[in-house]
């Protein structure tokens, strides 16, 4: 009888150690959302993956990814141009961007980190009205990420 109860015991441990163990992942740890993008234009194709980071319903951080593949050297020019005053404007004005356009011979890629603890949410909500949709208490929401990159084509899991 000691035996059983002692198994017993064992046993009742360690799915609470699991279920404890389940809840701190919940509670404490970062989850994340992907969403990817792709467009075919006329001479280029953009594909964009946008990983989503987020805590308690707020977004931490978002790695993004495009890609813009063209034959063009025109193309990539401006896009290169365009990349480069928006990143560089917001790192600016909003703190929180950290990225990397790369050239190649048929496509342009930049990698954008956007950290949300760095990053000035009240200024750029300010600046874009729209934004505050998205936004809870001044936060980007994980929900209102989804909807913000799924209203430009992109599909979220």
């Amino acid at each position: 009888m000691e035996k059983y109860l002692q198994n017993k015991k064992l046993v009742i441990y360690g799915v609470s150690g699991i279920l404890f163990i389940g809840l701190c992942i919940i509670l404490f740890c970062d989850r994340k959302v992907t969403c990817t993008f792709e467009s075919k234009q006329d001479n280029h194709v953009i594909n964009a993956k946008y990983i989503i980071k987020y805590k308690n319903g707020y977004v931490k951080k978002v790695k993004i990814n495009q890609i813009v593949t063209t034959d063009e050297k025109s193309i990539i020019d401006k896009y290169n141009k365009q990349f480069e005053k928006q990143y560089s404007s917001n790192k600016k004005y909003y703190g929180g961007y950290d990225y990397k356009i790369t050239i190649k011979d048929d496509s342009i890629s930049s990698n954008v980190v956007i950290n949300y603890k760095k990053f000035d949410m009240n200024k750029f909500i300010k600046n874009n009205e729209a934004m505050k949709q998205y936004t809870k208490d001044g936060k980007f929401t994980i929900e209102g990420a989804k909807k913000m990159y799924e209203a430009s084509g992109a599909i979220c899991k």
